[in-house]
């Protein structure tokens, strides 16, 4: 018996079914342009929307930070704490707000001329709560959003400012006064500080690496355990300074006065000075002085007629 012979079957799709499914890709990949696009537009209002808000609280802001006298103080406050609100809601506007507050403190607090700079006798007086408060959300903020700005604090009158802590990385604060000051733990890194008096002040393990106080009034500050390295004291007043246990490791000293500095158990290994400038300083055995330099051994005499500090 012969079988009947099967027709091959066709398994190609025809003409319509492919351009069917042609439409069908085509349509469902319009629908996801469309949803991209809707979508990028959306975000983009909301980013211009967000900027419109910022810039009009910090208008507003700069307003009230700069309305004047005591029965104002509240609303500078308030001025102070918005932009330090948009300082954390927008990473650009940082180095705007850093010298806005920056210029408030210089101009509400500026220090005694040059030429009429305090006296030793000067009594230093509180900063004023609203200078205070931007010198707070100053030395708190994000320091590493400052990009190539930096704050400048120079010639301003910081005594007895309360900067525990602050992060003043390569701040300008040439000619500060800053007597009395705290500034335990302060980051001080790099930052200028030439001529600036800090008598009295508490930079106790504070990290003043690189920093520049060349010719400084330093005399009787608490710099206990502080991180000088590579940093510029030169002829700078160190009169009984408190550096016991400072990293002083290739600072520059010359011409810097030592006497009564407490440098028992600093680290002066690399350090710039003379033999003399230590003449009248306070050393132990765990001070470690640089390799070319010899002990000096003065006589009572010379000890008697030079260790005075003259006040």
């Amino acid at each position: 018996m012969q079988l009947a012979t099967v027709g091959q079957i066709d398994l190609k799709p025809d003409w319509w079914q492919r351009v069917t499914a042609i439409a069908g890709l085509l349509s469902v990949l319009a629908v996801a342009v469309g949803v991209f696009v809707t979508s990028h537009h959306s975000r983009e209002q909301q980013k211009l929307a967000l900027q419109g808000q910022i810039t009009d609280r910090f208008t507003k802001a700069v307003e009230q930070l700069g309305q004047p006298g005591v029965a104002k103080v509240d609303v500078r406050l308030g001025a102070i704490y918005a932009l330090q609100r948009i300082m954390r809601d927008s990473d650009d506007d940082q180095a705007a707000v850093v010298d806005i507050l920056s210029a408030f403190v210089r101009g509400h607090a500026p220090a005694p001329r040059r030429t009429e700079q305090v006296t030793a006798g000067g009594v230093p007086t509180a900063r004023p709560v609203d200078v205070q408060a931007a010198l707070t959300v100053l030395a708190r903020r994000d320091s590493g959003l400052d990009g190539e700005g930096r704050v400048d604090l120079s010639e301003a009158d910081l005594s007895l400012a309360a900067l525990r802590g602050a992060k003043l990385h390569r701040a300008e604060m040439l000619y500060a006064n800053l007597r009395n000051a705290n500034l335990r733990n302060a980051d001080l890194r790099g930052a200028d500080l030439s001529r600036a008096t800090l008598r009295g002040a508490n930079l106790h393990d504070g990290a003043l690496d690189g920093a520049d106080l060349g010719g400084a009034n330093l005399r009787d500050v608490e710099l206990g355990g502080a991180k000088l390295v590579g940093a510029n004291l030169r002829g700078a007043s160190l009169q009984g300074t408190r550096l016991a246990e400072a990293d002083l490791r290739g600072a520059v000293l010359h011409g810097a006065d030592l006497h009564g500095a407490l440098l028992e158990g600093a680290d002066l290994s690399g350090a710039l000075l003379d033999p003399d400038q230590l003449w009248c300083a306070h050393l132990d055995e765990r001070t470690v002085l640089p390799e070319e330099l010899v002990r000096p051994s003065p006589s009572a005499s010379d000890l008697d007629s030079q260790c005075r500090i003259q006040e």
